[in-house]
């Protein structure tokens, strides 16, 4: 698996937030964060978009009583946005070193793919530098704000690692 490592600058996002505490029921939470995130609720709702891009965001990492981290789907807005929808937060990605991985696919099978290899193959190699900070998806909509028809089957998704 190919990666570049790049820095980014702080990033502001709005949306969804769920814990997630037990690895058998996550792929359940996360997909029903996915699917809130799409309702009459969900990121319609939100203003001062900086780009018709998605992302999911995977932090606040834990390992007491078991590995646990928070999962945010949403959207990247202006750091001046004042309005936030009231079932979502606020966050910001720090600005700092990641490891970009660039994957094209169906996201609901590439991403998967994706992490499935990561913790086989790559995280030995990652688990010195590794900050367990933010990482997260971007999910490339090339500004048309939906994920739907032909693009979504060959969507390019960015998947960035936190690094040291």
């Amino acid at each position: 698996m190919k990666y570049e490592i790049v820095e980014i600058k702080e990033k502001t996002l709005v949306g969804l937030k769920a814990r997630i505490k037990e690895e058998k029921t996550a792929h359940d939470t996360i997909w029903n964060l996915w699917k809130d995130l799409y309702s009459e609720k969900g990121v319609k709702n939100v203003k001062d978009r900086k780009n018709g891009n998605l992302m999911g965001v995977y932090y606040n990492y834990s390992n007491e009583n078991g590995f646990a981290y928070d999962c945010l789907t949403g959207c990247e807005v202006k750091d001046t946005i004042d309005k936030i929808p009231e079932n979502m937060i606020k966050i910001q990605i720090p600005e700092g070193k990641y490891a970009k991985f660039v994957i094209t696919g169906n996201p609901e099978k590439a991403v998967g793919e994706f992490w499935n290899k990561f913790w086989k193959e790559l995280s030995k190699d990652f688990s010195d530098n590794r900050r367990y900070t933010y990482d997260f998806e971007e999910y490339i909509t090339k500004d048309n704000y939906e994920i739907s028809g032909e693009s979504y089957e060959n969507m390019e998704i960015h998947i960035y690692i936190s690094i040291k």
